[in-house]
């Protein structure tokens, strides 16, 4: 679950319009002084120009980096000429490393930290760290975030002479339950939350995965070779597509809102003899995509999370990635075919059951139940978000349509339980479902969008978002598609004339 990289274009305008305080370089040696409790400096470097190729960070700035308690690592770029802003970056999957991608917002005046959330990476991106180990499994759930974003706070009033004015998050997958942790469990640390394809039920998720690894992989001698293919992807997306695309009135190969196809699995024809091939599925090539697509549901048959909606099947970051593995091909150093099965497998043997030995094939149980470590450290999806209210937080959540890591209904559910609770949330909580776009983005549909800048004006300005623009590149000289993103329940759709590729020939309604 990979974590968003916050774009600096997105922060331009905010940037350029704030007023800055000017860091020194005398300010950076004098934070060797500092002393935090608990926290331990590894490094605090003066970079004097733009030579900081590392992090890609183009502008004069005090680079300080150190560790948390036993294990939390942080880093924070500090920038001499400073936005008055400070900016967090989540992370993706089990983290263990510092989000760099996010660094390079310094270069727009943004003060810029990230953690490794306590805990260095496992082979493969796994979770043999979480091994017996409670107190990494607690800063990973929540603890680590918020003790880098108090650390962080201090390092910056020491280092400018005064307090940050505003303090941002942006993460998506594991980065937006972090969000999503930070707005309900410490709404304090954060003015404005961006959270995308948040992981905010980890307990059902998991369960979610074992539904579908077991039906994609009965055992570990289809690791090698896959039941399902790119080819049955193939056909199975291009069927998908030919009974649903048009739906909103343009062939696009984007699925606007997946929850108006009523694409029948049945139309695909059977194997002759259920022999496999390229143009046909055999019968349990047919029960594994039925399963995929079915919800999952706990031991008294109550749905707990949403079936994988339709689109996207058979795209680079797909299923294959994802969910059914590619053809002949493993994630070899963890001996696993999908990131589904290396999540859970992982999450099972070193988080949950601390038994290395579990087997996926072999366990019967109620996994949703079971996950009750999970379910303690790591779920984000309390809808109670009022104290991050009455701080005049904001929230913006988003998801791609197509997302086939998490599933973009469970965070409507979300929002929906958020709203349901409070109908004035609308006011500090939005969201925006992106049509066509995979897990944290890529996919056929455009999924570049000014989150950040979106977040800071609602915060700053207290003009809230409404129609935003989705495109496939950061550079406008180079966007070639782009679509109007619509507020939750909302959704973009096309006024019958004019460029299909092209945001204007498009308006917001909801839908009926």
């Amino acid at each position: 679950m990979c974590a968003a990289v916050a774009s600096i274009a997105s922060s331009v305008a905010i940037a350029q319009s704030a007023p800055h305080v000017a860091g020194s370089t005398a300010a950076c040696e004098r934070l060797r002084d500092l002393q935090i409790p608990e926290v331990r400096f590894h490094e605090i470097t003066n970079i004097p120009d733009s030579a900081d190729h590392k992090d890609n960070i183009r502008a004069p700035h005090c680079r300080v980096s150190g560790v948390i308690g036993k294990s939390t690592e942080f880093l924070i770029m500090l920038p001499y000429a400073w936005n008055q802003r400070l900016l967090m970056g989540g992370n993706g999957g089990y983290a263990g490393s510092i989000n760099r991608g996010v660094m390079r917002n310094a270069t727009s005046g943004y003060a810029v930290v990230s953690t490794n959330t306590g805990h260095g990476q496992s082979v493969g991106g796994g979770a043999r760290w979480a091994f017996n180990n409670p107190d990494m499994q607690r800063d990973f759930g929540y603890l680590a975030v918020h003790r880098t974003a108090q650390v962080a706070k201090s390092i910056v009033q020491t280092f400018y002479g005064s307090a940050a004015l505003y303090s941002y998050f942006t993460g998506c997958s594991n980065g937006g339950r972090q969000g999503l942790m930070e707005a309900e469990r410490y709404p304090e640390d954060f003015n404005g939350i961006v959270s995308g394809a948040p992981a905010a039920h980890m307990s059902r998720i998991g369960a979610s995965f074992l539904k579908n690894i077991q039906a994609v992989f009965p055992d570990t001698s289809y690791f090698e070779h896959p039941l399902i293919t790119q080819a049955n992807l193939d056909l199975l997306s291009s069927k998908v597509l030919e009974a649903c695309d048009a739906n909103d009135g343009v062939r696009d190969s984007i699925l606007n809102d997946p929850r108006d196809c009523h694409f029948k699995l049945a139309s695909i024809k059977a194997c002759a003899g259920d022999r496999a091939a390229d143009d046909c599925l055999t019968s349990a090539q047919r029960t594994a995509i039925a399963r995929i697509y079915s919800p999952t549901r706990d031991r008294r048959e109550r749905v707990i999370y949403p079936g994988q909606t339709f689109g996207g099947e058979n795209l680079e970051g797909g299923w294959g990635t994802w969910i059914s593995g590619r053809d002949s091909a493993l994630m070899h150093d963890l001996h696993v075919p999908s990131a589904q099965a290396m999540f859970v497998t992982e999450g099972a043997k070193y988080f949950l059951f601390n038994d290395s030995t579990w087997d996926y094939s072999r366990y019967h149980g109620s996994f949703s139940d079971d996950a009750k470590t999970w379910a303690s450290l790591l779920d984000a999806d309390n809808p109670d978000l009022s104290r991050f209210a009455r701080r005049k937080g904001k929230l913006l959540l988003w998801h791609g349509w197509s997302d086939p890591g998490l599933n973009p209904l469970a965070t409507i559910d979300y929002y929906r339980n958020v709203v349901a609770r409070d109908p004035k949330a609308s006011s500090y909580v939005k969201l925006y479902m992106l049509p066509g776009v995979l897990h944290c983005g890529g996919g056929t549909g455009p999924s570049n969008v000014q989150w950040l800048d979106a977040l800071a004006t609602w915060v700053e300005r207290g003009v809230a978002p409404a129609r935003l623009v989705a495109t496939n590149n950061g550079i406008p000289a180079k966007v070639t598609l782009s679509r109007p993103l619509c507020p939750y329940p909302q959704r973009a759709e096309y006024k019958g004339s004019g460029s299909t590729r092209n945001a204007a020939s498009f308006v917001c309604r909801s839908r009926q």
